[in-house]
């Protein structure tokens, strides 16, 4: 996560920090131990009910990954796979494995060795297609876990609130006085449902799509790039080609590769 989008998330909780206290003479009104207590285990409950253990452990150790990790460097990728197409040109198929071991990415290590084992154009397009469509409709299904909790934890803030207002009711035959703070005490676990899903959950889900948008956008490049290997392009028609997959403005991130 870079230092604006920190900087963002810091200013934006600011504002709401402040616009709530200016909104009450206590903030301790705000603070239902209870509230949040049924909020996360009502919502964790449901996840777990609806989902298997290792798939929701995958997706939130997912979402510490991509909150860490920056924008994919097309560019670069986009040169390598112009190096690699004037490798193949000039050395040909035998002596393009040699650069195989620096390949870190591994859907492009797999298809610069499908290309390398002489596998036909329609081949290739097939099998670069089938994992590029199984990789997203994968991983976009794992981030249902997200939405599906930022459905749960608006109802379990009410099912709070019904709580208290159960609880209210029947301390109505003492004190009228103490009517109002129990009132606001039991609407703070609908607010804490509120908050939890338009702040956390559904944010992250915006968040990891998005990554796995750029992610399926990569992995486009390469299948692209593979593909024009196999027709023998030279590599400026490579790059030509490839940078279409960018704006403008970001063709001068395609750096080159010594």
């Amino acid at each position: 996560m870079n230092i604006a989008t920190i900087l963002g998330i810091i200013f934006g909780i600011g504002i709401l920090s402040y616009a709530t206290s200016e909104a009450t003479t206590s903030l301790s009104v705000f603070y239902n131990f209870s509230g949040i207590a049924i909020v996360l285990g009502g919502t964790i409950a449901a996840t777990f009910i609806c989902y298997p253990l290792k798939q929701v452990m995958q997706v939130f150790s997912a979402f510490f990954v991509v909150m860490k990790r920056e924008d994919l460097p097309i560019g670069n990728y986009i040169h390598e796979l112009v190096y690699i197409s004037e490798q193949l040109t000039t050395k040909g198929r035998v002596n393009l494995e040699k650069e195989l071991p620096g390949i870190e990415n591994i859907f492009l290590k797999d298809a610069v060795q499908m290309l390398i084992d002489g596998y036909s154009k329609e081949e290739l397009r097939e099998i670069l297609d089938t994992r590029i469509n199984q990789t997203y409709e994968q991983e976009m299904a794992s981030t249902g876990v997200f939405r599906s909790m930022a459905k749960f934890s608006p109802a379990f803030g009410l099912i709070g609130t019904l709580i208290g207002l159960i609880s209210m009711m029947q301390t109505m035959g003492g004190d009228i006085k103490q009517v109002g703070p129990a009132m606001a005490v039991a609407l703070t676990a609908t607010l804490y449902g509120i908050l939890l899903a338009y702040m956390v959950f559904l944010p992250i889900a915006v968040k990891v799509e998005g990554r796995i948008e750029e992610r399926i956008i990569l992995m486009s490049v390469i299948r692209d790039g593979i593909l024009f290997m196999k027709d023998k392009a030279p590599g400026p028609i490579v790059m030509d080609k490839l940078k279409a997959y960018l704006p403008p403005r970001k063709w001068s991130s395609i750096k080159k590769r010594s």
